[in-house]
């Protein structure tokens, strides 16, 4: 028998250095663009409605903080009301009012922060979809107005797709 013959192989070649690209780096015209598509359908009154599901979301979270903050400090809710529209009220006996008060915007803002870290690692964005599927369904115990619930569960079906795109 005779001896395998022995294959060449190329060297190896050095890696090639690629300048890094953060994965969001968004420009200033998407970034101006954003803001006033973000700006018109929150405050033009026929565009409103399509992101009604998303003010009750962010209504009910800020109201929740402050309902927190009120049992956290000792104090009873009395009445919650949340209107798209209009916003939401949370009125509160007891408790420390300083505390209560700033409970919806600083809990409201650590969320937020909280879903945008999320978008950095994809299992941790699929985890907070679930939750904010959740904070989705829940105000629809309370809302009459069919459009709403038909745009909630169109949000839903989206989140629920994005569950199987890999990078979604």
């Amino acid at each position: 028998m005779s001896a395998p013959f022995a294959v060449p192989r190329p060297p190896i070649a050095p890696p090639i250095r690629m300048p890094v690209i953060p994965p969001l780096s968004p420009t200033h015209d998407q970034i101006v663009v954003y803001a006033v598509v973000i700006f018109a359908l929150w405050n033009v009154p026929g565009a409103r409605v399509l992101i009604n599901p998303l003010k009750l979301f962010t209504i009910g979270w800020h109201e929740l903080c402050h309902i927190t903050a009120a049992i956290l400090t000792g104090g009873t809710v009395t009445r919650v009301c949340i209107d798209p529209d209009l916003g939401g009220a949370t009125n509160v006996e007891g408790g420390i009012p300083t505390l209560i008060l700033s409970a919806g915007y600083i809990g409201s803002t650590m969320f937020g922060g909280v879903l945008i870290m999320s978008g950095f690692d994809t299992l941790v964005a699929k985890i907070m979809s679930f939750i904010v599927g959740i904070g989705l369904l829940c105000p629809l115990v309370l809302v009459r107005d069919k459009l709403t619930i038909l745009l909630t569960l169109c949000y839903e079906g989206l989140l629920i797709g994005f569950w199987f795109v890999d990078h979604g």
